[in-house]
């Protein structure tokens, strides 16, 4: 993977030489030169991704476990400081990159991302500090600056700190998010501190549920000082739901290990058998075919302490060298950024390498292709260059006629394969009836731990439908590459090119690009694709309300069921059961109700999969409007240079177009052959 980050940075920065060159490129087209300079900017940033962020890592757990406090800690954002007391003596403060006692309802998401060198604002010391608020547009950061005091930082990660320590222009307004972009930071990560699932902020909620579709693992952190217990099982269940949907990873955390270090009549430190509790309390509610699912427990609970380590920092600045080697070693946090670092070498930041080559490719393919079709009508000759000028016209005039057909055309055949994708649904309450009904009736739901396992159960039971060879995920499967063979052939008999789609700007018919950026001309939000994907189905009210994370979802081409759909839509009637839980009077009573939940859960989920397979037809159906529109406006770009050159056949300055367009075009090839060499050579 080394070899491959290293090809992929060269390969950014010869584009990034090539895009600054290509916007002195003769007689360009008015927009040209400053759209190269903002593709070249954008290149900047895609060099720093790839030299730095290779891994998003979602942190969660109870709040005020520890996670900000281990957070700051892995990226070596903890400090201790000796501070002045009321009674003139002197005691230890930790000091970190976000604030480590949040109160549990008015903390919001965060993220710590490092950066390279070749970062565009200073990110030294304890890194820049930039805000989205609640009002902001999407993907709207305003900047705080470098190296914020912790109070400062507190003011916005904290509803209820002191908002004059914000800036002035930031006090009256509510955050959304907050990132730190860190300079030097220990871990090739993007770190997300996440407030929690089912945030009672619901703008807060879809941060964390977009970044939770975003992040490569989990890492659940508890704190060394209490066991597992009952009030852990939601959340922990919710990312069994994640794993069991997704395959992605959770790393177990016990931290603060140095805070529950007395010991027992064994002379066992307390926090060895917090461990040994937390690992049981796992095995035994999460199990498959009777046995603890070891997939998702791995090998269960590290033990870390960010303040030992801290400690060690300061004794070694102060030259204690072996004390400081002790306390680093007892600390544990570099096992558990090895534990980050297999995650890495093991794929994710394989796929993250070739995420980044793909929206490199996104930008310079299109740019190339002007270049390279303008070298081509600069070699033809006259009697070539009228008859493809009427070509051009023609292809212009097919365009336009044809646009607005083709999307109702393709429009149509998706609800089609959507409703026949859907049609098992009709099957799912009797089989969830029959699977579970007799485990609800000898199940006491009145004990948290025995409702769990009913939960997990349903989980199971769910996903091995939905994926069974006539289960909706194996059909959508299906009819999903049968929609993208419409697309092509739809395009081919508009167009009488049936291999022109694979000929258009940036297209690609594969779903595991879909999630690559648009070009800035898209006019198209995920708002828009949601409301618009659920007027398809007949989804006048989408579970998924606000949309940003269904998009990012199907957009990403999660197999679906998207991750979290059980956990985000059957819960959410699982939760009205439990509000109404002290009203119900017997036990039996409550079985009912859950048994006869199972009919609405159903409905939901059913609701939830439709709209989120047609969000995914629709986000194809955009990209190909997008594409064929660039398409359009390159014919347009070579019609006006076709023209000019029949009017100005002698030209004087011709050859030297053409030497200056040749060495541009041979670049921009070997750049493409290298960006999709990494695109397919390493393991998705």
């Amino acid at each position: 993977m080394d070899e491959a980050r290293d090809q992929l940075r060269d390969a950014l920065d010869r584009c990034e030489v090539w895009l600054r060159a290509a916007s002195d490129a003769p007689e360009p087209p008015a927009e040209w030169p400053q759209e190269l300079r903002e593709d070249a900017g954008t290149m900047t940033r895609l060099r720093t991704r790839a030299a730095s962020s290779l891994i998003n890592v979602a942190l969660l757990g109870a709040f005020s476990s520890g996670k900000s406090f281990l957070l700051s800690g892995l990226q070596s954002g903890l400090e201790l400081v000796e501070v002045p007391t009321a009674d003139g003596q002197t005691a230890d403060k930790f000091v970190g990159l976000l604030p480590s006692s949040p109160v549990p309802t008015t903390a919001c998401p965060a993220s710590v991302v490092p950066v390279g060198d070749q970062a565009t604002v200073d990110a030294s010391g304890s890194g820049y500090l930039r805000v989205r608020f609640t009002d902001s547009r999407e993907d709207e950061w305003e900047d705080v600056g470098n190296s914020p005091a912790p109070s400062v930082v507190a003011a916005y990660a904290m509803q209820d700190a002191d908002v004059t320590d914000r800036l002035r222009a930031h006090r009256d307004r509510e955050v959304a998010e907050l990132e730190i972009m860190l300079a030097g930071a220990k871990l090739p990560a993007k770190l997300y501190d996440l407030p929690g699932y089912g945030s009672p902020n619901p703008i807060h909620d879809m941060i964390v549920r977009a970044a939770m579709a975003d992040t490569d693992c989990f890492m659940y952190v508890s704190h060394a000082s209490r066991t597992l217990s009952e009030r852990d099982l939601d959340l922990i269940r919710f990312l069994y739901d994640h794993y069991l949907l997704s395959g992605k990873r959770v790393v177990w955390v016990v931290t603060a290990i140095d805070a529950a270090a007395n010991l027992d009549l064994r002379n066992v430190p307390e926090w060895k058998a917090t461990i040994a509790r937390n690992n049981a309390y796992l095995k035994e509610n999460f199990t498959l075919n009777g046995q603890p699912d070891l997939g998702f427990i791995g090998e269960g609970f590290l033990p870390v302490s960010p303040a030992l380590e801290a400690r060690a920092d300061k004794l070694s600045a102060e030259g204690a060298e072996a004390a400081a080697r002790r306390q680093s070693a007892e600390s544990r946090m570099d096992t558990l950024r090895q534990a980050i670092e297999i995650l890495i070498s093991a794929g994710t930041g394989t796929r993250h390498i070739a995420a980044v080559a793909t929206e490199a490719h996104v930008l310079m393919a299109p740019r190339y292709r002007v270049l390279a079709e303008r070298l081509g009508t600069e070699r033809l000759e006259i009697d070539e260059l009228k008859e493809l000028l009427r070509s051009q016209e023609r292809r212009l005039e097919l365009l336009d006629k044809a646009l607005p057909g083709v999307r109702e055309d393709l429009e149509r055949k998706l609800q089609t394969r959507v409703a026949r994708t859907a049609r098992p649904f009709t099957r799912l309450a009797g089989h969830l009836h029959t699977e579970l009904d007799d485990a609800i009736k000898a199940t006491d739901l009145n004990k948290p731990t025995k409702a769990n396992q009913i939960q997990v159960s349903k989980a199971q039971a769910l996903r091995t439908w939905l994926e069974a060879p006539a289960g909706p995920a194996t059909l959508w499967s299906e009819q999903f590459e049968a929609f993208k063979k419409d697309i092509v052939q739809a395009v081919g008999q508009v167009f009488g090119d049936k291999d022109l789609a694979g000929r258009l700007p940036d297209f690609t018919l594969d779903v595991n690009n879909l999630s690559v950026p648009q070009q800035t001309r898209r006019s198209t939000t995920r708002h828009d694709v949601v409301q618009r994907a659920a007027a398809l189905v007949g989804i006048v009210t989408p579970v998924a309300a606000s949309g940003g994370w269904l998009y990012g979802l199907a957009a990403a081409g999660t197999v679906f069921p998207p991750a979290g759909l059980v956990a985000g839509v059957a819960a959410l009637v699982f939760v009205g059961i439990q509000r109404r839980k002290g009203q119900i009077s017997s036990l039996q009573a409550l079985q009912d109700e859950w048994i006869g939940a199972i009919d609405s859960e159903v409905t939901a989920i059913q609701e939830q999969f439709k709209l989120a397979t047609s969000v995914q037809g629709t986000d194809v159906i955009d990209h190909l409007i997008d594409n064929l529109a660039q398409y359009r406006d390159q014919l347009e770009q070579s019609r006006d240079h076709v023209r000019e050159r029949i009017f100005n056949p002698e030209n004087q300055v011709r050859q030297g177009i053409i030497d200056q367009l040749e060495p541009l075009c041979t670049e921009a090839q070997s750049l493409l052959e290298s960006l999709c060499a990494l695109k397919v050579s390493l393991p998705s």
